[in-house]
């Protein structure tokens, strides 16, 4: 089998599983839901709501018009023999998974990573098929923030209220300025998409000061820092807690596979 093969035999996989996974066509089609006189009026309104799906669910023909030249631009710039034919335990979850999320540029650009990693003869190892299921449970700003993190430490800071009983009130948590550089769309969930990738075990995070300390000076300056010193003093004495996140060796095996440039 040829290398150009191997792609277009990849691609033309799609179908198979496309076919095999249905598409519950009932939550798209207007009249399917409507349940009743009484009920005809929220039904049609439900059925708004749902009809855009219809377009996001990419099939057949949208999947193989994507994967095959998003996989020869990554390998244009490498050998032809180090293409080999992918695990399916990646391919077809990932094909799969492209039904629900080729709609969302970010997401989709690190499934065509993650297929193509497991297609190169030197770095289909670091393909594991966990990864897929991660990709599953972030979004789109946390996979910007991984683009960020990459394999670097990166300083955070955390404001406290601290309180007579030495409890606290946390009015910043791992404040990073990634958020800012990468350009996310939802500030307000930043401390949440942290948790959400130490969860996943993607990223560590510590309260331990970097060595360079005028790393903090740039989120020390931030106005959302300074809104929360300014503020802890009505709640309780000001404490700054300086740290640092980074990935974990887990997490750079997914950065290296999914993330990192090919």
């Amino acid at each position: 089998m040829t290398n150009n093969n191997i792609i277009k035999d990849t691609a033309d996989s799609v179908r198979g599983i496309v076919e095999a996974v249905p598409v519950y066509e009932d939550l798209l089609q207007p009249a399917a839901q409507e349940l009743g006189k009484g009920l005809q009026t929220l039904s049609k309104t439900i059925n708004i709501a749902l009809s855009p799906i219809s377009g996001l669910v990419w099939g057949y023909e949208q999947i193989k018009g994507y994967i095959q030249p998003a996989l020869e631009k990554r390998f244009k710039s490498k050998p032809k023999e180090n293409i080999v034919p992918p695990d399916v335990t990646i391919a077809g979850p990932t094909l799969e998974a492209l039904r629900f999320t080729g709609h969302n540029v970010e997401l989709r650009e690190l499934f065509a990573n993650l297929l193509a990693t497991s297609m190169d003869k030197y770095t289909s190892s670091k393909a594991h098929p966990s990864f897929i299921e991660i990709l599953k449970q972030i979004t789109s700003d946390e996979a910007k923030l991984l683009r960020g993190i990459g394999v670097n430490y990166h300083p955070i800071i955390s404001v406290r209220a601290m309180l007579k009983d030495d409890s606290y009130l946390e009015l910043v948590r791992n404040f990073t300025i990634l958020g800012e550089d990468v350009a996310i769309d939802h500030w307000e969930l930043l401390p949440n998409y942290l948790e959400n990738l130490r969860r996943l075990g993607l990223i560590n995070t510590e309260n331990v000061t970097l060595k360079e300390k005028d790393v903090y000076k740039r989120l020390n300056d931030h106005s959302i820092i300074k809104t929360a010193i300014q503020e802890a003093p009505n709640l309780g004495s000001p404490r700054i807690i300086t740290g640092y996140l980074n990935p974990t060796p887990f997490g750079k095996q997914f950065y290296e596979a999914c993330i990192k440039q090919q």
